[in-house]
Formats: structure tokens, sequence, C-alpha cells
């Protein structure tokens, strides 16, 4: 398992729709509503909730195929930025095969660090389990060190798009990525209730989550 596939996506999906997002709206059917009741979801570890606002696995097999595709497509760039990363010292043709082979075990494990994340008091039954469990005990740490605010919410053409600046406190976690904006995509469900599909602005995202991730490997100690 390399951190760096899974990380990318559990900042991306879990800090984004969790992070302690202070909005409230209560008009019923609107994306709006979708994003308040969402941000409840996590704090209350209501998975039910979460799941009725947040389509879980479009977001993160999304995620996962985008940050992976934008790794593997920059892998040269990425290697001179990052020279110490051995993970970056192959080509595109490698990286694409060697995610492709692992896809389906990752999606597997980032749903499984999710069940974890959202019943903090689940044991893990198996080593990969204590990897997922371990790694869900940091996203909280993560959650905790940063604070978010939705600076917008725009409907065009069935799709909403909720803008959400995320802005890290001065802990040793909240430094790794200071400000990040998210941009997240709701589309209308057959109720007319909005749920988050997808995360809009990954490329955008990217550069300073991996900037994040690494500098979180250094503090770690890793290389």
């Amino acid at each position: 398992m390399n951190i760096k596939r899974i990380a990318l996506v559990l900042v991306l999906v879990l800090l984004t729709v969790g992070g302690g997002i202070g909005y409230t709206y209560h008009s019923e059917r609107t994306p709006e509503r979708a994003m308040s009741e969402l941000q409840a979801g996590i704090k209350s570890r209501d998975y039910n909730k979460v799941k009725q606002y947040a389509d879980l696995d479009t977001l993160i097999e999304s995620t996962y195929d985008e940050s992976t595709k934008i790794m593997a497509d920059n892998i040269g760039s990425l290697s001179k930025t990052y020279p110490q990363d051995w993970f970056f010292r192959h080509d595109t043709a490698f990286m694409q095969n060697y995610i492709a082979a692992r896809r389906g075990d990752d999606l597997v494990f980032i749903r499984r660090t999710l069940d974890f994340y959202m019943d903090q008091q689940a044991t893990p039954l198996s080593r990969v389990e204590g990897q997922a469990k371990w790694i869900s005990d940091e996203m909280t740490k993560f959650e905790d060190s940063y604070t978010a605010e939705v600076k917008s919410v725009q409907q065009k053409d069935g799709m909403a798009l909720a803008t959400v600046e995320f802005t890290g406190r001065d802990t040793e976690y909240g430094r790794l990525v200071p400000h990040l904006t998210v941009v997240l995509e709701l589309t209308r469900q057959p109720d007319e209730h909005w749920k988050v599909t997808r995360v809009h602005n990954v490329k955008e995202a990217f550069d300073p989550v991996l900037k994040g991730i690494e500098d979180y490997c250094t503090l770690q100690g890793w290389q």
C-alpha cells in the first residue's frame, strides 16, 4: 500500500465532506441544505445521513481515478519536485499499470477506512484493517486541525457547485495545507434532494494536497 494514493483520496473526500463545515440552511430540497445535513451527519457519525447526502462510491471512485491519473501523467515533473520520493521514480506507463492493478484493493481499503472513521469504536480484525483504522484516526486529527466555510453555492442545469474554503489551524497538521479551496459537485436526486457526487476541482487541489502529504511523511519520519 502506498499512502500517497490513499491519502490523496482521503484528504479530498473525508476531510472535504466532514471538515467542520460551518454552514446552516433550513429550506428543504436545496444544495445548501444538503451541505448542512452532510456536515451534521459527519459530526454525529451518522453513516445513514452521510450516505443520504453524499454518493460515497461515486465520490471515492471519481476522486481516486482523477488524482491517480494526474499522478501518472505528471510523474516526470513530480520526480523533479520530490526527488527524495522513490514512488515517483518511474515512468507514466509503469504508474498506469501499477495503479490499474491496485485500484480494486485501494477502493476497498478506502471504504473500510471510512467505515472506521464513522465508527471509531470498531475493532480491526486483520493487519490491513489495522492500517485502515490507523489512517482513520489520523484523519480525525486532520479534521480537528481545520476549519471550513462554504463560500458560495451556485446552481445550473440540474447541478450545483459548492465552494468550500479550508483553513488550517496553527498545529502540526493544520500547517501542512494552510489553505485549500475545494469545489463540490452536487446533483439533484429523483426525490428532489441534493447529493454530493464529485470533487469538481481535483486538478487544482492536487498540488497543495500532495505537498501536504509529502510534508506529512517528513513529519512522521518516513523520508
